[in-house]
């Protein structure tokens, strides 16, 4: 009797070790299975309904980027976002949480990424969306957008939306947030060995003699905001890369080009999908 109870125990224990692999596994690679499941195994409906896929791609069809892409491409970037609302716990601070909402702020994250295939920013977990600026007593003044170190963002949702209705001025909270979660994401350190963690050391190499013009005055192209530090002059950067690239290109290709490689993208390639 006690074999029998000492094998069941065993058995139980074995099929729990296997349940917490299969968790780790799943938790690592979340938005890959349901990326795969959702894109290649056309199982969307599994997981949202009709109605709500009509309106995540009604929102969609309003942002500049995704329009300009291919009909493939639209269908990618349909998916991934997809995968990002459904793997970020969205918060709403005073202000209800439509499908509106969501797609924006996920295509922000998703707009960046298009083109790595397999990664996504992992780093954030938590996106608070205020009906304004608010105030972060971290930085001791009015925000419209912040992203923290624990995993948290936070975005202004009027800011957000002014993002996509000016597509070409060079200002995006949603990129803006985006990109700090993105580098946040990687951890590039002075030795890392990764391809976009290089491509990022060579863009900061090639960009200190811009960086310190900013800081003297000189707001001919970035914004004065970009002047604060590297990291929001990295931030000022990517808007920029995005919203205005050929301007960006001509009076910056020392720059411009090792975007290029971090993104794995040309932004003003639109007739092949934003190819590098």
């Amino acid at each position: 009797m006690n074999l029998q109870n000492d094998s069941i125990t065993a058995i139980g224990f074995l099929a729990l070790l296997i349940f917490l692999f299969l968790y780790i596994i799943f938790s690592v690679l979340r938005d890959v299975i349901y990326f795969f499941l959702i894109h290649y195994f056309g199982s969307i409906s599994l997981f949202i309904s009709k109605e709500k896929q009509q309106s995540i791609l009604a929102e969609l069809n309003k942002i500049s980027y995704y329009r300009k892409l291919s009909a493939d491409g639209k269908e990618f970037f349909y998916h991934r976002v997809v995968v990002f609302m459904m793997n970020k716990h969205f918060f709403g601070d005073g202000i209800k949480l439509s499908d509106e909402v969501k797609t924006y702020i996920s295509a922000s994250a998703v707009q960046l990424t298009f083109h790595i295939r397999g990664f996504y920013i992992e780093h954030i977990q938590l996106i608070r969306v205020f009906p304004q600026a608010v105030w972060s007593r971290m930085v001791q003044h009015n925000v419209k957008g912040l992203t923290t170190g624990g995993g948290v963002m936070w975005l202004s949702w009027p800011d957000i939306k002014k993002g996509f209705d000016f597509p070409e001025d060079g200002i995006n909270l949603g990129i803006h947030e985006m990109a700090h979660a993105f580098k946040l994401t990687l951890r590039c350190d002075t030795t890392s060995s990764h391809r976009i963690c290089k491509s990022i050391t060579q863009w900061k190499n090639n960009s200190k003699i811009s960086f310190q013009k900013l800081q003297e005055g000189d707001t001919s192209f970035f914004r004065s905001y970009g002047a604060t530090n590297m990291e929001e002059f990295w931030s000022v950067n990517v808007e920029c890369f995005f919203e205005k690239p050929e301007e960006f290109m001509h009076l910056y290709p020392e720059i411009y080009f090792p975007l290029c490689k971090v993104f794995n993208q040309n932004p003003m390639n639109t007739n092949s999908d934003y190819g590098i």
